[in-house]
């Protein structure tokens, strides 16, 4: 009896080291966003915020004076910097979370700020931005098709499918333009433009990977070591595109214009993620719209990252949406109206909002004659 009373305190001993191990590792969770306080815009650093869809808290530690009193230098001055030096620069954010950490619950540094008093800026500017479509399984229950999809072949070179893989498709990807008036941070207003003429705005709450690591030809179980983190995206869409113009699909028109891409509000390091299994909820004017999982997708966020390797380098920075799940395409019932707001969040990243808005008329100018 006393040796099976050892055995089974050896194994709890072992389980709480290798609990402690994991996490001095891993440390406290901790996003990385821009922000503005007062009329200042800075890197900071969002600790004890919650983790469930929806739910909007935390604290906001601004990163520079944090790196001074905590007697640690070289922190760049905004995120994409960070992530291209992440290899040297995430330990010292690191070391800066564990040492402002204990003093959350006591008084306070005068660089903490409450999150809810802050305003959240996009996190950052992408230099490649490619997002995903049709990717996301039917609803459990949903009746299978009349004919059974076709599958796909293989794709020589980029896309090699095995010989037992049932899924009806191949990975979908597009690219979208990336300048600021497209990617717009929580909280900023999606513009709905010429809204006389153009009324059938849509959303699609999307997990957007992050690539941390310059990605060419790298195999699906690689990829996590190339990934910096993971945010919450919004997929805006017109879904009129061209009509009544004959040409089918145009993925610019419909996906391209400034104010359709919200991204953040702010960048969790992949080491507190996983994308593969991520809860997720869309409310659209109150509405429940999305409810769904990551772990209901057609391909991962890894087979996505591998696939777009094969054909080009992906630099840091690069961004990555998974698709959105179920609960578009006509699940509000009809289409966005100016003052919708919209809320998309992932488990552990935090909540993105933003409110659909009409265009200002242009303003008329009076001639001087």
């Amino acid at each position: 009896m006393r040796k099976k009373l050892s055995a089974v305190m050896a194994i709890v001993v072992l389980g709480l080291i290798w609990m402690a191990v994991g996490q001095a590792q891993t440390g406290e969770r901790f996003g990385l966003g821009t922000f503005t306080y007062q009329n200042r815009t800075f890197v900071g650093v969002v600790m004890r915020y919650p983790v469930e869809p929806q739910q909007i808290g935390g604290v906001v530690v601004e990163l520079q004076p944090a790196a001074k009193a905590a007697n640690v230098t070289g922190i760049p001055n905004d995120v994409l910097s960070i992530m291209d030096q992440w290899s040297t620069v995430g330990p010292r954010i690191k070391q800066i979370v564990a040492q402002v950490g204990p003093m959350l619950d006591a008084r306070r540094p005068a660089y903490v700020y409450d999150y809810k008093a802050v305003d959240a800026r996009a996190p950052f500017l992408p230099r490649v931005a490619f997002y995903g479509f049709s990717n996301y399984r039917p609803v459990p229950g949903t009746p299978p098709p009349a004919t059974a999809p076709k599958m796909q072949p293989s794709m020589p070179g980029i896309w090699e499918r095995a010989a037992n893989d049932p899924r009806p498709m191949n990975p979908r990807l597009f690219l979208i333009p990336t300048t600021p008036e497209v990617f717009i941070g929580d909280g900023d207003p999606i513009v709905n433009w010429h809204p006389d003429q153009r009324k059938q705005y849509e959303y699609e709450c999307e997990l957007l990977g992050v690539v941390g690591r310059p990605m060419r030809r790298v195999p699906v179980d690689q990829v996590k070591n190339y990934m910096f983190g993971y945010a919450n995206t919004n997929d805006v869409s017109d879904r009129q595109a061209r009509r009544p113009d004959d040409v089918p699909q145009d993925w610019l028109v419909q996906k391209g214009w400034d104010s359709m891409k919200p991204i953040g509000p702010f960048v969790v390091p992949q080491e507190f993620v996983d994308p593969l299994n991520m809860p997720l909820k869309m409310t659209v004017a109150g509405t429940l719209v999305q409810d769904s999982n990551t772990n209901q997708t057609w391909h991962s966020m890894y087979e996505y990252a591998a696939y777009l390797s094969n054909m080009l380098t992906l630099p840091v920075g690069t961004v990555i949406g998974l698709g959105t799940p179920p609960g578009s395409h006509g699940g509000l019932g009809r289409s966005l109206q100016p003052g919708d707001i919209q809320v998309c969040s992932y488990q552990g990243l935090g909540t993105l909002t933003n409110t659909l808005i009409a265009e200002p008329a242009p303003r008329t100018t009076t001639s001087s004659r």
